[in-house]
């Protein structure tokens, strides 16, 4: 999944969940939050660690731990944990057990590319028998932005 497929469905959740159980949320953690891995995963894991993989330490159960624990004791943060664990469940990060549960199962699985264009080429090959499944998800979150955007927006200047 990617930049709107990521930042829209979370923030759908996290929307509904507030009009659903009347809970304040703080979206500017969410929109955060729904990225967080990725932006910690993708410099460290490609650039300055050798395994090339995007995915490793953001993209796993201790990471997210260690934010719910952060967000229990500062409550602002909390919403950080939250939308992070979605990314997970949005990446089907349950398919790669040693990531998922780093460091209980070993190390982390190294990827075979070297090059940013080699990474760019085995996203795609990867994601060639769904890549309807990316788009639709991109398409949903663009939808869920322009939505969410519209009705803030609109309560923005309502207000006094």
């Amino acid at each position: 999944m990617l930049l709107f497929g990521h930042i829209g469905i979370t923030l759908g959740v996290a929307w509904l969940i507030e009009s659903k159980l009347r809970v304040k949320i703080d979206y500017r953690q969410i929109a955060i939050g729904s990225l967080l891995p990725d932006m910690i995963d993708k410099p460290v894991g490609m650039i300055l660690l050798p395994i090339n993989n995007g995915r490793i330490f953001g993209h796993t159960l201790l990471f997210v731990l260690i934010l719910l624990i952060i967000g229990l004791k500062y409550r602002k943060s909390l919403f950080l944990s939250f939308a992070s664990f979605l990314h997970l469940i949005e990446d089907e990060i349950w398919n790669e057990p040693e990531t998922l549960f780093w460091p209980l199962l070993g190390e982390f699985p190294a990827k075979e590319h070297s090059s940013f264009y080699e990474y760019i080429e085995r996203i795609l090959s990867e994601y060639t028998p769904s890549l309807s499944h990316v788009f639709i998800s991109e398409v949903i979150g663009f939808i869920i932005i322009l939505a969410f955007l519209r009705i803030y927006c609109d309560n923005f200047r309502k207000l006094p």
